[in-house]
């Protein structure tokens, strides 16, 4: 038997205007649909499938206005058609966006059953994404363990206060034209191509896509010219045969690394013999600062530098150091405003050197 359908609805407002809102969640939503499994083809003639089953056809594609889309909610009842909507409305402080899903619930026969679907599927999903391990989660994937979003894209495309890290590992490096560098986590792409004035070829991964392909955007030259790829991959599994580069660096990963040993051997193995690697450390005194804030700082794994050379040894490295280096002129040399200039005085943070015999 079935029941009376219902409508779940939710709303947010926010001070973005109606065309910038609707671009933001279309391209979030799928971005998001896309990571568990379903695919969002969006547009007026978009439509949204599970598998090879069309979930979703779009009815109504009308920006900065609505989207209305044709759900079948249920693969082995196909003629059972609900309705979701986006209505974006303006308001005082932007934009109210509303989320519609009429006619649901048809399928459940039992107002106790629906009540069940609710409280696990809607209710306690949207109170765990509210709760502090998930949000903090997504915050620290968002800003910095995966960055993706308009703002991580803008921040990454020119990161200033990371120049001077850049700064130091490329003047431990010394590229020279004959070398072949690689970059574990390469962000948007920014230390890549202070590299390649080196006239160095390089290559690059990163497990962010939004990553890549701003890396990608931002070095095209030197892409189209044959001297440098970029790969969406992870640092636990390169995706470069042995002994392919004579130098790797890395700032800024390692201490999202579950297994850093593990990492740092993979990056031993593509490295030649003799073949050298810099990387910044994670320094134990950062955290709660701004180079390391909550709640990145609580989902960081901190090294002394006893414990970040040790990381190497056990990856097999043969020669190993950790050295710290004061980056004020460099800081100055980029840019960074003289009242931040403080943050880079001193003997700054651990710079792990290593080699491969």
């Amino acid at each position: 038997m079935k029941k009376n359908s219902t409508t779940i609805s939710t709303s947010l407002s926010f001070s973005l205007r109606p065309g910038v809102a609707f671009k933001t969640i279309v391209e979030e939503l799928k971005r998001r649909l896309e990571q568990i499994g379903i695919q969002f083809e969006a547009g007026p003639h978009g439509r949204i499938t599970e598998n090879t089953f069309e979930v979703g056809r779009v009815k109504a594609w009308m920006p900065g206005k609505r989207i209305s889309i044709d759900w079948h909610q249920a693969s082995w009842e196909p003629d059972e058609v609900t309705t979701v909507e986006f209505l974006f409305k303006p308001s005082r402080r932007g934009t109210e966006i509303r989320l519609e899903h009429r006619q649901w619930g048809r399928l459940i026969d039992n107002d106790t059953e629906l009540a069940g679907w609710f409280s696990f599927e809607i209710a306690a999903p949207f109170l765990r994404a509210m709760a502090p391990q998930a949000f903090g989660d997504w915050m620290t994937d968002r800003k910095a363990r995966r960055p993706s979003g308009p703002q991580s894209r803008a921040i990454y495309r020119d990161p200033l206060f990371h120049y001077p890290n850049f700064r130091v590992i490329l003047s431990e490096l010394a590229l020279k034209s004959e070398d072949y560098l690689l970059e574990v986590g390469c962000g948007g792409g920014a230390m890549l191509k202070e590299a390649l004035r080196s006239g160095c070829r390089a290559a690059a991964i990163d497990h962010s896509s939004d990553m890549v392909q701003l890396a990608r955007k931002q070095n095209g030259e030197a892409i189209t010219a044959g001297r440098l790829s970029i790969l969406e991959a992870s640092a636990a599994k390169l995706p470069f045969p042995d002994s392919t580069f004579t130098c790797a660096a890395t700032t800024g990963v390692l201490g999202f690394l579950s297994d850093p040993v593990a990492a740092l051997a993979e990056i031993r193995r593509v490295l030649g013999s003799g073949g050298r690697f810099v990387a910044l450390g994670s320094d134990p005194a950062t955290r709660g600062t701004p180079a390391a804030p909550e709640p990145m700082a609580s989902r960081l794994s901190f090294y002394t530098d006893d414990e970040l050379g040790n990381i190497a040894r056990m990856a097999g490295f043969s020669e190993v150091s950790v050295v710290r280096r004061d980056m004020e002129q460099f800081a100055r040399e980029v840019g960074v405003p003289k009242e931040a200039l403080p943050l880079f005085a001193g003997p700054g943070g651990p710079f792990l050197l290593a080699k491969k015999s």
